[in-house]
């Protein structure tokens, strides 16, 4: 007899239908419908033929999936009327009017809403009206306080937004577009006007919510001594995660306990069961109630009300909803007092999500939250195929949350793997202790904290303190851990492939222990057969490198590049940055994830042409995650704090600096040569930049020269110098492209055939001038650009050379 849950039929067929549509239309959103009503109704031939078992019924819920999920994905890539406010994007300043649907989001040196635009105004001209959802960041916060349902007006441009378009890179245009962004504005908060209006109710409750938020932030951070306690406390109570400090997230992640920092099924689950508790026990008063199953059911229906109320309290985030819609199929399960199959239960929890957001399947929270619930399911039940059924009792009480936490932890390790490149080895010991601190301590007190503020403060901070008290242990506990020597690491970052061939290979053991030995050893051997030819060719590119590779990567306005030679060598030539007013740190973000998607752990070498922060400000992320053999720069020093910064990690890590200043310095890998032009006698002090250090790569017939931002006075001294031999046939624009350099002098010497620009798109510089994009256009140079083709790939054999670009333009 087959197992049904709440009157459905089994519905993980459904649920893999849903997910191949959405997955179908993501990566084919152009496929006309032409070809897929028939591919469609191949699928479901299959099915019947495959799955004979299945009812007609599943099978047609089923083929209603698959064209569902296609329909909703491509509906959203490709909507039918655009947002009026992209057309407005990348131009000169326009006045925006419109209204924050958001909770603010509180950095350290700004604030961020999302506001829907209503009307547009360029200079001179009549307001427009338009629609759309555009990403607002407000500097100079502290002046002005900006709430939900604010009807706002300011002067900015839009930016549209777009990716650092680099191989492997993450797709942020695509993950904006699945939230219905368009594009992103700026704008100081003593120049934002708020315009009075009328607001219905549902706004004056969300903006009553937001108050009390921001009330509990404040008190806590005003209370508590240690701070990244007060974070912590602050984000499992309100949710606002953003106020906690990315080191910090980090050291959780290391300890394997990131999950417990965001407001997730955990949180929800617990705040569930504390108010189940309560609304049982007074309902149990009325002995009707009891006797009947009637206390049971009206407490679960009770509990999603205060649920709700702290979903939506906390930000209401895409996680946050998919949690609290995961609760509710549960709860409903559990109160329908049937036999009930949990895989069917999760099943239907998924397809409810997916028809209400298909783009969740894309959600990194999505696939960790399901992967390891199915994981945690799947494995108990192996666990009781194979006979063992704890009985009560202490060893229990230890044994099951340790199990609990190695399912879900080998659940996730793809997925992890993939997305963070971090193992950690104390994850069961980190969660043992901090689950049950974090969790059921001090997050029921934190709410009571906050329950109590408005009434008793003074009990209040009594209680906040004790949170504070707790969480300093939390910390001290996990710091100690993540000393530990293995205690974690980073690995190298698996593809998509590997990711399935892992799940794969996970299922083949399942089936061997559950007793389907025949199946699980065939699936095994095809696993063993597909790793091993995917981890062989890994190797022999890795090991044996048929052509040196050298990539510019698009790290907006910076410079970043790496070398990987014929050798098996990998040099880091700068590291890209923002100033110190940016948060987005781009070795976190950029080069750090391309260089773990090359399965890159180790730099031989990290080259820092001068400490701009353009160069040098995404390093010091590199340095915190990669071993690192020898860093090169020149002798310039900075005051500014990454400086300082980068200094003191190199004396942590005991990490050797060269300064090549005597003669003209050499790498020397073999067949790959790095010289070094020191020409200068004495370093410039007028020009920093003009300090660069300037080096040519040759490998057989490819030579390459790196200048970075030298200026025309150090290229004429480089060009005047006797004996130096400048001929490349690939240039580094000097300063992305400044008119201030590739003087005349210096092009003639070097006689490059192409050249590659590392710039930002519509930077303020207006890099790279017109005047020097003539200048290579009349001699015959051609040129490509980080801003417009992305990351530059080239590739060579010592005689054949050829460069690829990551938008094939």
């Amino acid at each position: 007899m087959k197992k049904r849950i709440l009157g459905f039929p089994p519905l993980i067929p459904v649920c893999l239908s849903l997910m191949a549509g959405i997955l179908v239309g993501n990566f084919f959103p152009d496929l006309s419908w032409g070809i897929f009503v028939p591919v469609s109704l191949a699928f479901l031939l299959l099915f019947v033929f495959f799955f004979p078992e299945l009812t007609f019924f599943v099978k047609g819920l089923s083929f209603i999936a698959l064209v569902w999920g296609f329909f909703s994905i491509t509906r959203i890539l490709h909507p039918a009327s655009p947002d009026a406010i992209s057309q407005f994007a990348d131009s000169s300043k326009v006045t925006l009017t419109g209204e924050i649907v958001s909770f603010s989001k509180d950095y350290f040196l700004k604030k961020r809403v999302v506001v829907f635009c209503h009307l547009v105004q360029r200079e001179g001209r009549e307001p427009v009206k338009v629609q759309g959802l555009i990403r607002l960041n407000i500097y100079d916060k502290k002046k002005k306080n900006f709430q939900y349902g604010d009807l706002v007006q300011f002067t900015s441009p839009i930016k549209s937004i777009r990716n650092f378009s680099n191989p492997n890179g993450f797709d942020y245009e695509k993950q904006m577009k699945f939230a219905g962004v368009s594009g992103s504005a700026y704008a100081n908060a003593g120049k934002i006007r708020v315009i009075p209006h009328q607001m219905d109710v549902h706004i004056k409750i969300m903006r009553g919510l937001e108050q009390l938020r921001n009330r509990f932030f404040y008190f806590t951070m005003d209370k508590v001594e240690n701070k990244r306690a007060g974070a912590i406390l602050v984000a499992l109570v309100t949710g606002k995660k953003e106020v906690i400090p990315l080191k910090l997230k980090d050291l959780f992640s290391k300890a394997g306990t990131s999950h417990l920092l965001a407001i997730s099924g955990l949180h929800l689950s617990i705040v569930a069961m504390g108010f189940y508790f309560i609304f049982y026990t007074l309902l149990a008063w009325f002995p009707r109630l009891l006797m009947t199953g009637v206390a049971k059911k009206t407490a679960g229906i009770l509990t999603l009300i205060p649920l709700l109320v702290y979903g939506v309290f906390s930000g209401f985030s895409p996680s946050t909803q998919r949690a609290f819609i995961m609760i509710c199929i549960f709860m409903i399960a559990f109160l329908s007092e049937r036999e009930n199959n949990p895989l069917n239960t999760l099943a239907l929890a998924a397809v409810v999500i997916l028809i209400i957001d298909s783009c969740a399947l894309f959600s990194i929270s999505f696939q960790l939250s399901f992967g390891a619930l199915l994981s945690i399911i799947i494995g108990f039940s192996l666990i009781r195929i194979r006979g063992w059924n704890p009985k009560p009792g202490a060893m229990t009480l230890i044994i099951t949350p340790a199990l609990v936490t190695f399912f879900a932890g080998l659940g996730t390790f793809p997925l992890i793997a993939h997305y963070f490149n971090l193992v950690s080895s104390v994850q069961i010991v980190s969660n043992l202790i901090l689950v049950p601190l974090i969790g059921f301590v001090c997050l029921p007190i934190g709410l009571l904290a906050f329950l109590f503020l408005p009434v008793s403060p003074g009990l209040a901070d009594l209680l906040v303190i004790a949170c504070q008290n707790i969480l300093s242990f939390c910390i001290t506990y996990i710091q100690f851990l993540t000393d530990l020597r293995f205690s974690w690491s980073r690995i190298v970052g698996i593809d998509g492939v590997e990711v399935v061939i892992f799940y794969l290979f996970l299922a083949a053991i399942c089936l061997i222990i559950s007793r389907q030995r025949k199946t699980g050893f065939v699936l095994m051997g095809m696993v063993v057969l597909a790793g091993s030819f995917s981890l062989g060719t890994g190797l022999k590119t890795k090991l044996f490198p048929e052509k040196m590779t050298i990539s510019i990567l698009d790290v907006g306005q910076g410079n970043s590049a790496l070398i990987q030679t014929i050798e098996g060598k990998n040099i880091l030539v700068d590291g890209g940055g923002f100033s110190s007013r940016s948060s987005f740190d781009i070795g976190r973000y950029v080069v750090g994830p391309f260089l773990w998607s090359q399965k890159i752990l180790c730099l031989d070498a990290v080259i820092l042409t001068h400490p701009e922060s353009d160069h040098m400000n995404g390093l010091l992320y590199i340095l915190e995650n990669f071993k690192v053999n020898l860093l090169v720069k020149n002798r310039d020093t900075r005051s500014t704090r990454t400086y300082g910064e980068l200094m003191t990690l190199c004396h942590d890590k005991k990490l050797r600096i060269w300064h090549p200043t005597k003669g003209d310095d050499t790498f020397d890998f073999g067949r790959t040569f790095f010289s070094f032009f020191t020409d200068l006698c004495v370093p410039s002090c007028q020009n920093l930049n003009n300090n660069s250090l300037v080096f040519q790569i040759r490998f057989n017939d490819l030579t390459l020269l790196f200048p970075g931002d030298i200026l025309r006075e150090r290229e004429m001294a480089l060009a005047r110098k006797k004996g130096l031999n400048l001929k490349s046939s690939l240039l580094i624009s000097p300063h992305h492209g400044s008119l201030t350099s590739s003087s005349k002098i210096f092009l003639d010497k070097v006689k490059p055939e192409s050249v590659v620009i590392s710039c930002g798109v519509g930077n303020p510089y207006g890099f790279p001038h017109p005047d020097v994009l003539e200048r290579y256009q009349n001699r015959g140079y051609k040129v490509f650009r980080t801003d417009i083709n992305g990351a530059v790939t080239i590739s060579s054999d010592g005689i054949d050379t050829n460069i690829l670009t990551c938008k094939g333009g």
